[in-house]
């Protein structure tokens, strides 16, 4: 698996959103099976959420979002940024990895190490995205909160506890410049995975094939790119908040030995 490359210096919105992509393409063998099977789980619970919540209707008008099917709401979302938190983790494996410079292998990426962890992050990410987005507009501060915590707890070697405090500082840092990055970069997938979904849906349509399982299908194949591109856009963005906030890049520089994901680690 070949290691992606990271410029180690301030980027801009669009060179991060590109250097995301540069990650999810160099551990797509890792990155992109978890995604999938991810994103197959989570259309499992979506077509029971459309079923429950939107009488069956994977694009609900608004006025059918009013009221307790807002619930369905927040659980999507809830999940959503779960999903994204758990592939962090391999994510910020590979940009540790493209930051020092060394080879990234499937397995390192996919090791167990610390998934305790990961998983306390995961469920936090979920519960309070879930429950902010039940108010209104909550879920625009709720998706990027604890967007780089899982960033923290891999790359910085910090505790869970500590990882969500350092993330939602970083996200923060800049006048929330990270935050913004977080949005921009979901509302263009969003975008993207709304456009494929209608299209979708017509195709199957065409051919008789329509219904909420074969479109749970078709979002679950966008959802699996769109996932792991999100997550390694988080990667990204916490390590170049780092470089740009931190002086990392200048620290990295007067390391006298051979770079390792080692040096990212930050001091207890």
């Amino acid at each position: 698996m070949r290691s992606p490359s990271l410029p180690l210096r301030p980027l801009t919105v669009g060179e991060l959103l590109d250097a995301a992509m540069e990650v999810t393409r160099g551990a797509g063998r890792a990155l992109l099976p978890v995604a999938f099977a991810l994103a197959v789980l989570e259309q499992l619970a979506m077509v029971w959420i459309r079923v429950a919540f939107f009488d069956g209707s994977t694009f609900p008008w608004i006025g059918d979002i009013v009221g307790p099917a807002w619930l369905g709401v927040a659980l999507g979302t809830g999940m959503e940024a779960a999903v994204i938190a758990f592939l962090g983790v391999p994510a910020a494996r590979a940009v540790a990895a493209a930051a020092a410079g060394v080879p990234v292998r499937a397995r390192d990426l996919l090791r167990l190490r610390r998934i305790g962890s990961a998983a306390f992050l995961v469920l936090l990410t979920f519960v309070v995205t879930c429950a902010l987005t039940l108010l209104p507009l909550g879920w625009l501060p709720a998706y990027p909160l604890f967007g780089l915590a899982v960033a923290a707890l891999v790359i910085d070697g910090v505790g869970p506890l500590r990882a969500v405090g350092r993330g939602v500082k970083m996200v923060l840092r800049v006048g929330a410049r990270a935050a913004a990055v977080r949005l921009v970069g979901y509302f263009a997938w969003l975008l993207l995975r709304l456009g494929f979904g209608f299209g979708a849906a017509s195709a199957l349509g065409l051919v008789g094939a329509d219904g909420l399982w074969a479109t749970a299908a078709c979002f679950a194949l966008v959802n699996t790119v769109a996932y792991a591109n999100l997550a390694s856009l988080d990667a990204v963005l916490h390590l170049e908040t780092r470089i740009r906030t931190e002086g990392l890049d200048i620290a990295l520089t007067r390391v006298p030995d051979a770079l390792t994901p080692q040096h990212l680690v930050v001091a207890r």
